[in-house]
């Protein structure tokens, strides 16, 4: 009779070529995300804030701009020099291009 050890997900995902094709997998979407986001620069701000980083499951890109989510979604935008007008700014979406 054969058994299966209750850790073995644990154990296969902490195996060098898993942690290996998990890292190349986050590259490739950062890659992805750094393309887009590369025609929406200024400043250069959100780039540098863009990063992969190794956890306990894997890899994930990290995004420490405090602003990803009006970045990225968009946002409300008030113009002071012309009084009080509001405008929507449409979100430039490098999240979700990171994950198709």
């Amino acid at each position: 009779m054969g058994w299966v050890d209750r850790d073995t997900n644990r154990i296969v995902a902490g195996l060098p070529g898993v942690t290996a094709a998990l890292k190349e997998t986050a590259e490739r979407q950062k890659a992805k995300i750094m393309t887009k986001a590369s025609g929406h620069v200024e400043t250069g701000w959100l780039i540098s804030h863009i990063d992969v980083r190794r956890h306990n499951r894997g890899y994930a890109i990290v995004f420490t701009d405090p602003n990803i989510i009006s970045i990225n979604y968009g946002h409300w935008l008030r113009e002071t020099r012309r009084g009080p007008k509001i405008r929507w700014v449409e979100g430039i979406h490098i999240i979700e291009e990171g994950l198709s």
